[in-house]
């Protein structure tokens, strides 16, 4: 059972100085948009983007990259002014040419508005493409040098068939022996060059796996990111809206700005750390766990129908009311934590946009009615 597998000692948890990172708010007045694998967030009312866009228009088009969607994510966020890294830099390049390259327009790019993930592919693509190039090199200059052994083995043919005597012999074998020793060594760069390609590979893979999922994970509670959770629930989805038993948690750290404005930032970096540890240890194998944004988390089951899932929504309820989180100041422990929750099941032919919202609603329905509660959404299954 779901609360067999939370229930036990409540163990106190105390955030790693490594973890102290400010905790965020969602604030609801802003939108995402991906663009080349990075995540930039504007304005709804798009007041401020039309007034710099006023701005970016000359700037693209007095540089040489020109209107290229690159050139008007570099030129925007240099208008807008926050991104004070890329800011610096553009500035600096404009301190020696009035006008930037496409290079080095690509380059700005990739460094202050690509994220992590995204760099290791397109460092790991250059890699590979460098790989290739290098055994195709080496291919080629093997070919050169082996391509006259075909002939020399006709030549040895017909010598040992001529040959009248020892001399004869001897002349034909000492030939043979140089070429075959000249295709060996041909053939043994070949297979240098191959062992090293697939130990570069290997490496590259590795690294790549270890950022992708460095990008997916929130380094705070140790769960998904936003991020990750996105492409968790796509994968999960039915491709073809087919009926599935998928079901959503979201949940929600009840009254965390009292958290925050009674005993502080670190505190509430704590309290987030730890309920992450609660629904991580709730939820296991059985399903996905994320952090959502701020004090919001969710949880996605599959093959969970509602029953199941309501199970789960109440042992980890459970479980962060009974834990411990304590002050690093005095070691006391601080009670009142508690989690409020909504449950949505995924409906046929919906996208996962529309569970989100359903399981949202069901959340905040637990809100209103007093916290520290499960509700179910009332179209669930």
């Amino acid at each position: 059972m779901p609360a067999a597998a939370c229930a036990g000692a409540a163990l106190p948890y105390k955030l790693p100085w490594a973890l102290r990172i400010r905790n965020n708010y969602r604030s609801g007045r802003s939108v995402a948009h991906r663009h080349g694998g990075v995540q930039r967030v504007y304005d709804e009312d798009g007041k401020d983007d039309i007034g710099v866009l006023k701005g970016v228009l000359p700037l693209m088009s007095r540089h040489a990259t020109g209107y290229h969607p690159i050139s008007y994510a570099v030129w925007y966020e240099y208008s807008k002014g926050t991104n004070t890294a890329l800011k610096k830099d553009v500035e600096a390049e404009l301190q020696f040419q009035e006008r930037l390259t496409a290079a080095q327009t690509y380059a700005i790019y990739v460094k202050h508005l690509v994220d992590p993930a995204e760099r290791a592919v397109l460092s790991a693509r250059t890699g590979l493409l460098d790989l290739v190039e290098d055994v195709k090199d080496t291919v080629e200059d093997a070919d050169k040098k082996t391509s006259g052994f075909d002939s020399q083995l006709t030549k040895f043919e017909k010598g040992l068939a001529t040959a009248q005597n020892i001399a004869d012999l001897k002349g034909s074998v000492s030939t043979m022996l140089v070429e075959t020793r000249r295709t060996s060594e041909g053939l043994g760069r070949i297979n240098q060059s191959l062992d090293h390609s697939r130990g570069e590979v290997q490496r590259l893979t590795e690294e790549l796996r270890s950022v992708r999922q460095e990008a997916q994970t929130d380094s705070l509670s140790g769960l998904l990111n936003r991020r990750g959770f996105d492409l968790e629930l796509e994968r999960l989805l039915p491709k073809d809206g087919r009926a599935s038993a998928l079901a959503l948690i979201m949940i929600d750290i009840d009254n965390f700005k009292v958290v925050n404005d009674t005993y502080g930032h670190s505190l509430g970096d704590a309290v987030i750390a730890a309920v992450g540890q609660f629904i991580r240890d709730c939820v296991g194998a059985n399903g996905a766990a994320a952090r959502y944004g701020g004090e919001e988390f969710a949880v996605l089951l599959p093959n969970h129908a509602m029953p199941a899932a309501q199970k789960f929504a109440e042992a980890i309820r459970a479980r962060v009311e009974q834990g411990k989180i304590k002050r690093r100041k005095d070691d006391q422990p601080i009670g009142g934590i508690s989690i409020s929750a909504g449950v949505a099941v995924y409906r046929p032919g919906e996208d996962g946009a529309a569970l989100v919202d359903r399981a949202d609603v069901a959340l905040y329905a637990a809100k209103r009615a007093g916290r520290n509660r499960v509700m179910l959404d009332q179209g669930g299954a």
